[in-house]
């Protein structure tokens, strides 16, 4: 996950309104005009694996839908979804019902053709929240799994469960991490060989140890767990396994840390070689002079794992970034391939991590085959060829600066690729990368403890910009194919399909289509909301949909913080789900409304004070939930530009806990308290003084 984000929301911690409320359709599904169906010799298939195929390819033989006809698509039906928070999950479709999962990790069903609205399902109703930590995570969530018909959802709480494709109504439930002890679940599982795989986060708190669970898909029977981490040092070690990985830790962290490494994203299951391949994590904290001395490669954080599927047993290990210091973990982006190496086929692990680089692996031995930077990188200036290590840049190495001298990464801690999807065209063996480029700005504070600007392109240095791309790219030769340059850097992931096109959706609300060998732009099909979900594609009736989910991004942590980034004023619309089809007719679906901002009951405050404040409500986490600014993405957080705190008085009882566990206890002295309310005073009435309206 994002570790700048989380461990300052989770030191600092302050204010989040979680609350569900229903939502009405967006247009009636019934008045809909269905798109003809044209000539095609597929009748119905479906999408039911994220990837639309174990290997996670993103890929789908349909033609219907070409470069030649795709400037016909037109929406064939849009409906809004009983949730506020944006949906990011990829959606899976299987006998013509689209499943999508949400905030709360709610389920819904929606009927392929006409978009009707099924059921759905709450797996944390009638469980409230027991802590802030608890409360703001369970926004967010990135999918889910089918199995035969089953649908399987990783609940926050911790839980994994299976619900009736057909009627909504839970099959079985099982516990694969303790919420006790700071874990929870925001990836969707994966399935394979009869089994599901669920992984976990522990917030980028270090406050657990990483692990990754498989359970029986049919009867949610718990099979075997693998720590990505050893366990305390005083203590027997699981195996020997972990008694060699312990001495990579090195002297004293066990004091500072659990290790983390969680496998909260990435992983793929090798029906041909019968093993789950994932991702982790970081190790937490990020500052590594806050972990052990004299510490190796930290296993196995920051690494590619193979196991075996059957026994979850090790079978190998690529580390990508030893010491990591900036969060680039490979627990996004994993495709596995077969590629054509020195005139063999070869099978093959791709690995699109943050760190900015591309890595080609052996799926059977974890050897390093090939491995280069597809965006700039600040960070390492180039790999070992023989190893893959890296060789290390000093220019982002922040801890050693000194004290007030700031430090640009480049990629930020949220990454060059974060957890959208990649796509690849297995007949020419091109990979697209959803890539985005956010320099940061580190420093040392005060206290020791280090500022995150995300936002560093905002302070008017033209050799530091923000922006969005997506990357065509040879994993074999490791070369730029094309690039398509983005305004915005949070976008959706990538669907490549054989009709020769690649589709993706934008921060601006757009599914923008692509001719996949030129990257020239098809077509740009309004779907009135932020996209970061990867589009799925299926024929029904002999007509080739493409299905996305749209809406203000709410679910994503690094989306909700960084609200210009991730969205536009238009784009922060309600959460909804939409079907694109040739000849498609349906009114286009509605963008956000105008936001009227209220005159502010106070005076503005002296600019010195409200100054102080913003720093406090950057470094306090703030952000993370409602933006810079106060400017929210939408869902469940406050606009605090336009739901001002009444008075200091309601401010510090606020944050001295009122409305906890929603919001937690922050401890500011009176002068910090005021000073934070000056900033959200003097940012209401920049708001209510550019509004047009008043």
């Amino acid at each position: 996950m994002n570790l700048g984000w989380f461990q300052v929301v989770m030191i600092r911690m302050v204010l989040v309104f979680i609350a569900l409320m229903g939502a009405g359709c967006a247009m009636d599904a019934d008045e809909e005009q269905a798109p003809k169906p044209m000539a095609n010799n597929v009748e119905s298939t479906d999408w039911a694996l994220l990837g639309n195929s174990p290997d996670m390819q993103h890929h789908s033989d349909l033609t219907q839908i070409n470069t030649e006809t795709v400037s016909d698509l037109g929406l064939a039906w849009a409906i809004d979804l009983p949730t506020r928070d944006g949906l990011v999950g990829n959606p899976l479709i299987s006998n013509g019902r689209i499943f999508q999962s949400g905030s709360q990790s709610q389920v819904f069903a929606n009927d392929l053709k006409t978009g009707e609205l099924l059921w759905t399902y709450e797996p944390l109703a009638g469980r409230p929240p027991s802590s802030f930590l608890e409360t703001w995570l369970r926004s967010l969530n990135r999918g889910l799994a089918l199995y035969e018909d089953l649908v399987i959802v990783g609940a926050s709480d911790c839980r994994l469960v299976a619900i009736d494709q057909e009627t909504g109504i839970e099959q079985w439930q099982v516990e694969t991490c303790d919420s006790e002890q700071a874990y929870m679940i925001s990836g969707a599982p994966r399935v394979g060989g009869g089994k599901v795989f669920i992984g976990n986060s522990c917030a980028d708190m270090g406050l657990n140890r990483g692990h990754v669970d498989a359970v029986d898909a049919k009867t949610g029977k718990h099979l075997w767990r693998f720590y990505t981490v050893p366990g305390d040092p005083k203590e027997p070690q699981d195996s020997e396994l972990y008694e060699m990985a312990l001495k990579t830790w090195g002297e004293g962290w066990y004091e500072s840390t659990r290790g983390c490494g969680s496998v909260w994203d990435a992983m793929v299951y090798d029906a041909e070689l019968d093993q789950l391949i994932i991702g982790t994590g970081a190790p937490a904290p990020a500052d590594p002079t806050k972990r052990g001395k004299d510490v190796g490669d930290e296993l196995f954080t920051s690494a590619v794992v193979a196991l075996d599927a059957q026994t979850g047993a090790y079978q190998w290990h690529f580390t990508q970034v030893p010491g990591n210091a900036w969060n680039y973990e490979p627990a996004v982006g994993l495709m596995l391939a077969t590629l054509p190496m020195n005139g063999v086929d070869k099978r093959v692990v791709l690995s699109v991590p943050k760190n900015g680089f591309v890595y080609v692996l052996d799926a059977q031995t974890g050897g390093f085959i090939s491995g280069r930077n597809y965006v700039p990188v600040n960070w390492a200036k180039g790999l070992d060829n023989e190893t893959g290590r890296p060789i290390f840049d000093p220019a982002a190495r922040y801890w050693e600066a000194a004290d007030g001298e700031p430090t640009i990464i480049l990629p930020s801690n949220a990454g060059a690729h974060d957890w959208t999807a990649l796509a690849f065209d297995p007949e020419s063996n091109v990979l697209f990368i959803p890539a985005l480029t956010t320099p940061e700005r580190r420093e040392r504070t005060a206290s020791g403890e280090y500022s995150y600007d995300h936002r560093h392109s905002t302070e008017g240095d033209p050799e530091w910009q923000a922006f969005g791309e997506l990357i065509a790219w040879d994993p074999v030769s490791q070369s730029e194919i094309w690039r398509q340059r983005l305004a915005l850097p949070y976008n959706g992931g990538a669907l490549h399909t054989a009709g020769g096109v690649v589709f993706q959706g934008t921060a601006e609300g757009y599914l923008n289509a692509y001719d996949a060998i030129s990257g020239e732009q098809l077509g740009s099909f309004a779907a009135g909301g932020a996209i970061r979900a990867a589009p799925s594609t299926v024929v029904a009736d002999g007509i080739q949909y493409i299905v996305v989910p749209a809406g203000a991004p709410s679910t994503s942590a690094a989306s909700a913080g960084l609200t210009d980034y991730s969205s536009t004023a238009e784009s922060r619309s309600r959460p909804r789900l939409l079907a694109f089809a040739l000849g498609g007719d349906a009114p286009a679906p509605a963008w956000a409304a105008q936001l009227t901002f209220p005159k502010p009951p106070v005076d503005r405050y002296p600019p010195e004070v409200a100054a102080m404040g913003e720093t406090i409500y950057e470094l306090a986490g703030c952000v993370a939930c409602h933006g810079y600014g106060g400017q929210s993405v939408g869902g469940a957080a406050a606009d605090l530009r336009m739901r001002l705190p009444v008075n200091l008085e309601y401010l510090k009882a606020v944050l001295g806990g009122l409305l906890a566990p929603r919001m937690p206890q922050v401890e500011l002295d009176d002068a910090s308290a005021e000073a934070l309310y000056a900033y959200l005073v003097n940012t209401a009435w920049s708001a209510y003084e550019a509004d047009g309206v008043n």
